[in-house]
């Protein structure tokens, strides 16, 4: 429990994490309230309340999932940075279990994406919800809690790998250089290749766009949070492997 203790002051003292949470949150809910009420506007006057509910859901996620890049921004610098200053050894003194040290960042990069996620849907509803009011929508319905987990898990997934990159790469500019690779270029690379749309199902982006957008025909509900969960997973596996052998190499 210290150890996370020590990384939550740590993350909150620093400029950059109010920034990237700042950036992305703003950036995301503005971008949300544009979106929501561009397609609200185009729907059809026959909406069922549960349609018009469901529809403002997925409106509202999509725009979450749009400040995935700041949080993974968030999650190399809080590593990175620290190795950059040199602080990584005052954190290794008083916490020598590299494994212990990494846990205690995605914990506490966890409960920041999460948190971050909840400023954004949370406004985001309620905005959908009144611009949607004439369709009377019902609150949460059927399918709902999908979509909210998908999105969540997606920027939790993203924080995560850019906190395994910021490890095992040890410089700012060459993990997030990564990150925005992984992110945003290597879907559009993959997908141009012979079998890239099959390829294409085990990237992060592929996944979060099944849950948020409930399309049946790309995988299985439980195949799409496996897939994305594994990528917040292995990467942090990864990180500890070559932290451990970094350690012993030393």
């Amino acid at each position: 429990m210290s150890a996370v203790a020590a990384e939550w002051i740590k993350l909150r003292t620093l400029r950059s994490t109010w920034w990237a949470l700042g950036v992305g949150v703003l950036m995301s809910l503005v971008l949300t309230v544009l979106g929501a009420s561009t397609v609200i506007a185009r729907w059809d006057p026959g909406r069922t309340s549960d349609q018009a509910a469901m529809g403002i859901v997925v409106a509202v996620y999509v725009g979450v999932v749009l400040a995935q890049l700041p949080f993974g921004m968030l999650g190399t610098m809080s590593v990175s940075g620290e190795h950059a200053s040199g602080m990584i050894d005052t954190t290794f003194v008083a916490t020598p279990s590299r494994v212990r040290v990494l846990m205690a960042k995605a914990a506490v990069l966890s409960g920041a994406a999460v948190g971050g996620s909840l400023l954004i849907s949370v406004p985001g509803y309620l905005f959908g919800r009144f611009f949607a009011a004439e369709f009377r929508p019902s609150l949460l319905p059927a399918g709902a809690w999908t979509v909210i987990a998908g999105g969540t898990l997606m920027i939790v997934v993203t924080t995560l790998l850019g906190l395994a990159l910021g490890a095992i790469l040890r410089n700012g500019a060459v993990a997030a250089t990564a990150l925005v690779a992984i992110v945003l270029v290597l879907p559009f690379l993959v997908i141009n290749l012979p079998g890239g749309e099959q390829i294409s199902r085990f990237l992060p982006a592929y996944p979060a766009l099944q849950l948020i957008e409930q399309l049946p025909d790309i995988m299985p509900t439980w195949a799409a949070f496996t897939v994305l969960a594994a990528w917040g997973v292995i990467p942090l596996l990864i990180a500890t492997v070559a932290g451990a052998r970094s350690h012993h190499g030393s």
